[in-house]
């Protein structure tokens, strides 16, 4: 790691117990410098605003967790119930990120661009985990499935519009909390649903 790179790590650490702490929109630059031990101006110097310590850091973060989880749904019993850990596993902790430090609607509302701008190459990851699960059940489980990738990206797809649809109706109906509990539920709906049509 160049010193540049371990900075920026010291940065993202110190800023998210600060988000944690404080909330995203609550914490400062400031706040963030002094749990480092740098002043804020240095701070310009590896990022232009807190927003962007947060999408860096939560998807590096990310993609830690998505690894992790892959190797976790291998261990699961069925493709069924594979496909729906790992779903609702990833959508779980998406939304936990955004609880545990506390981004307001608005927030969110302005860091969701750059946020998928990044988040691309690692969905990318995913659809080829998920596309691989479903080739080896097709062969395993005898299951009509004439294409697994694209099954894999519609899946992902289908979850994330889930997740994004009741981010944005909180954004339009101006509300502070969001509710996702509906979004699980189809998740779930949606792979039995797909599971009892491509059965044998």
């Amino acid at each position: 790691m160049s010193k540049k790179e371990l900075v920026k790590e010291k940065i993202g650490r110190s800023a998210m117990q600060c988000f944690a702490k404080f909330g995203l929109d609550k914490t400062t630059l400031d706040d963030i410098a002094q749990a480092v031990g740098l002043n804020k101006a240095s701070l310009y110097y590896y990022y232009k605003n807190k927003e962007d310590i947060f999408i860096e850091v939560a998807l590096k973060e990310g993609e830690d967790f998505i690894n992790s989880l892959q190797e976790t749904t291998l261990l699961k019993e069925g493709v069924e119930n594979r496909t729906a850990f790992y779903l609702e596993s990833r959508f779980n902790y998406y939304k936990n990120v955004l609880n545990m430090n506390r981004v307001s609607v608005d927030t969110l509302n302005k860091i969701l661009p750059r946020f998928f701008e990044l988040y691309n190459a690692l969905m990318k990851r995913e659809k080829i985990f998920l596309t691989q699960l479903l080739e080896k059940a097709a062969k395993e489980e005898n299951l009509m499935m004439t294409d697994p990738e694209n099954t894999a990206s519609v899946l992902i797809n289908l979850t994330d519009a889930l997740k994004h649809s009741v981010e944005q109706q909180a954004i339009l109906k101006g509300e502070t909390e969001i509710d996702y509990t509906q979004s699980l539920q189809d998740i779930k709906f949606l792979v039995s649903l797909i599971f009892t049509g491509i059965r044998k």
